[in-house]
This record gives structure tokens, C-alpha cells and sequence, in this order.
């Protein structure tokens, strides 16, 4: 296939394109991206998801993605003049250190990164931890690194993990439920041997990467921010899953002058740009930018780049941090019943398919600009 264009979708924390029968991207992603951006385009333009090393090191997901660009751009998809990168969570921190003047490994880029670097033209971000999460200061990240040590929080952890397993829907298929005990396994062994990516997104980490760091010129970022609050007393409360990720993620209350910046430029905005809110009429816009406001896995404030750069905000998400993949309650708003796709979490945000295609058709129309 020769095109000039093409639309690379990074992953998160957990690295991979399916789990079991879950698929990281919502295949809803790739149809409203490519729609909109074809439809204005006038040509095909491949949106291709691809995979990362889970819980690798930012140093080595960093290389990893450049191999899995160069390869890209050789030997699948011949002619490429332009990528276009859209990393939810810590694929967006990936995708945006790749632009940076220099490597993660403080020495000069290569010929090799150099090549596929030169053709990055824009990217996108989806609530990703720039300045990194709190939720790698919890209990629930040092516990990973020694439970025979750390006894206090086992029951914690039990509860956590309870609430976990009741996620599972229980009309799926024994085949289904095996393989998914086979790749939740597997995934845990990888967490269990290679915990640098969670050091490496410590906030005090992270807000030491950023001091040393400075963007290329002419690449354009948008970042797009997520958080909802705590629904306790509603017709949509929170669940037992999100209320303790939304807690282990809220931190102290501190932050540093860099993200308090962050943190100002978003309630300006807000203020002055009510347009830039995406949610629906289900849900109630946050009363105030505060630190502790997140999206169950990271903190609101934390997904910007630049405090001094109004340009970069795509817009301000009331909802959760699966919510902007496609994996929420989708429920057709003329037909009444269960829903016939169900969440990973349950804010009570009410993101629905209304919320999730403006959302994506501004980070298509990111990309066009």
C-alpha cells in the first residue's frame, strides 16, 4: 500500500494491541479516525495500532517504538511522507519524548531516528501522564516491588483484586475466560520482573525528565485532558473498582510550580473556553481544576506538557481513563436495555457515543491541521 500518510495509535501502560478478547484501542478508534481524516484528505490513510514493551523502561519503549516505526515506514507501508502519532495514557508519553531534541538515554539520536523522526508531523495525546501519575507513589505500585515485605496493605489488595474479578463478564464464553486467565498471568509475571516503567513514572521522576527536555520546533502537539469526580449519591455512582483506583491516584495534594502551572492554565481555559468541555448530560463538570481531580489512573493536571502553552489543549474530557478508548457502557440512546458493551470502569461520568465521537474527531481534526 503506498500512501503519504499514516496514523500510528500508542499504547499504554500495558502495552498491548489484545487481551484476550479485549482489545486495547476500541475498533471504533481507527473508523472515526480514518473517516474524518480521509473524508478531508481525499486518500487512503492507514491507522495502524501498534504494540510496546509493557512495563519496559521509557528508554526502551522509546527505542522499541522507533524500530516499530522504521519498520513501518520500509517494509509495510511503502512511500510514507508524514506520521501522525496518537498515545493514550503512557503511549502519549512515549510518542511525545520521541519529538524531544534528545533520547532518553542522554546521548544524540541516530541515523535510524533521525529518519523516522523526520517524518513526525503531529502529535496527539489522550490522557497521559506528562508530568507523571500519583498513582505510582501509591501503596499498590511499592507494594509491587516487595508484598513479602509489605504485609499491611494485603487487604488492600485483596479488595482491590475483588473488585477486579467482578468485572469479568460472566456470559463470556469458557474459551474466553481461559485465555484471559492465560494473557492476566502473564501479564502479572511481566509486572512482577520489570518495574522500571513504574519508577520512571513517579511524578517526582517525571518532573526531573521534563527539566531536562526540549521539544523540536514545528511538530505539533494537542493534548487532550481527562478527569471526573467521585459520584457517591447519584443515579450513576462511582464503583467499588474506580472509587479505589480514583483514590490510590489522588496523591498528597502537592504538585510541583511546573504542573500548578498546568493546573492554572486549564482553569483559565475552562473559564473562558466552555467549548473545549466534552461531556454529556449525564455528568457534571468538575467544580474546580484541583490536584487531586483524576481519571482513575492519572491526575488531570499532570496530562499537559507545556504550563505556558495555550495552544496545546484539544479539550478538557469528563470521563474516566478507559472511557476515551471506546470501552464504556455504550448504550444506544433510542433503544432501551443493557448495555451491549460494557466498561472497564464505572465512573458515573456518563461518557457515551456522543462524547466519544466529538472527542475523536478533534483529535482527527488535530492531525489535519
Amino acid at each position: 500500500m503506498q500512501t503519504p500518510d499514516v496514523v500510528v495509535l500508542v499504547p499504554g501502560f500495558l502495552g498491548f494491541s489484545r487481551f484476550g478478547g479485549f482489545y486495547y484501542f476500541a475498533e471504533r478508534v481507527v473508523a472515526v479516525v480514518r473517516g474524518v481524516v480521509e473524508e478531508r484528505l481525499g486518500y487512503p490513510v492507514p491507522v495502524v495500532p501498534c504494540t510496546t514493551h509493557p512495563t519496559n523502561a521509557l528508554a526502551e519503549r522509546q527505542r522499541h517504538l522507533v524500530d516499530y516505526l522504521g519498520n513501518l515506514c520500509t517494509k509495510t507501508l511503502a512511500g510514507v511522507e508524514r506520521i501522525h502519532l496518537v498515545g493514550h495514557s503512557t503511549g502519549g508519553v512515549d510518542a511525545q519524548l520521541l519529538t524531544c531534541t534528545k533520547p532518553l538515554d542522554g546521548r544524540a539520536w541516530n541515523q535510524k531516528a533521525n529518519a523516522v523522526r523526520r517524518k513526525i508531523r503531529s502529535v496527539v495525546t489522550i490522557s497521559a501522564p506528562h508530568y507523571g501519575t500519583c498513582l505510582a507513589d501509591s501503596w499498590l505500585a511499592y507494594w509491587a516491588e516487595n508484598p513479602f515485605v509489605r504485609w499491611a496493605p494485603i487487604v488492600h489488595g485483596i479488595k482491590l483484586g475483588y473488585h477486579v474479578l467482578r468485572l469479568v463478564p460472566e456470559e463470556l464464553p469458557a474459551i474466553q475466560r481461559i485465555q484471559l486467565a492465560r494473557d492476566v498471568v502473564a501479564f502479572l509475571a511481566e509486572v512482577a520482573f520489570h518495574r522500571e516503567l513504574i519508577a520512571d513514572l513517579r511524578p517526582a521522576n517525571m518532573e526531573k525528565l521534563r527539566s531536562t527536555l526540549k521539544p523540536e520546533p514545528g511538530i505539533a502537539l494537542t493534548c487532550f485532558v481527562t478527569g471526573t469526580e467521585l459520584r457517591a449519591r447519584s443515579e450513576r455512582p462511582s464503583d467499588s473498582f474506580f472509587t479505589d483506583m480514583y483514590d490510590l491516584t489522588k496523591g498528597d495534594g502537592n504538585a510541583s510550580p511546573s504542573v500548578d502551572g498546568c493546573k492554572r492554565l486549564l482553569q483559565d481555559l475552562i473559564k473562558r473556553k466552555p467549548d473545549l468541555v466534552i461531556r454529556s448530560a449525564h455528568s457534571r463538570r468538575p467544580r474546580a481544576i484541583h490536584v487531586e481531580l483524576n481519571d482513575g489512573v492519572v491526575n488531570t493536571i499532570r496530562q499537559l506538557v507545556d504550563p505556558d502553552d495555550l495552544s496545546q489543549v484539544g479539550g478538557f474530557v469528563v470521563a474516566d481513563h478507559a472511557d476515551v478508548l471506546g470501552h464504556y457502557d455504550r448504550q444506544d440512546s433510542l433503544i432501551e436495555g443493557t448495555p451491549y458493551n460494557a466498561g472497564l470502569f464505572h465512573s458515573g461520568a456518563g461518557f457515551g457515543d456522543d462524547e466519544f465521537f466529538k472527542l475523536y474527531r478533534r483529535v482527527a481534526e488535530a492531525i489535519l491541521r
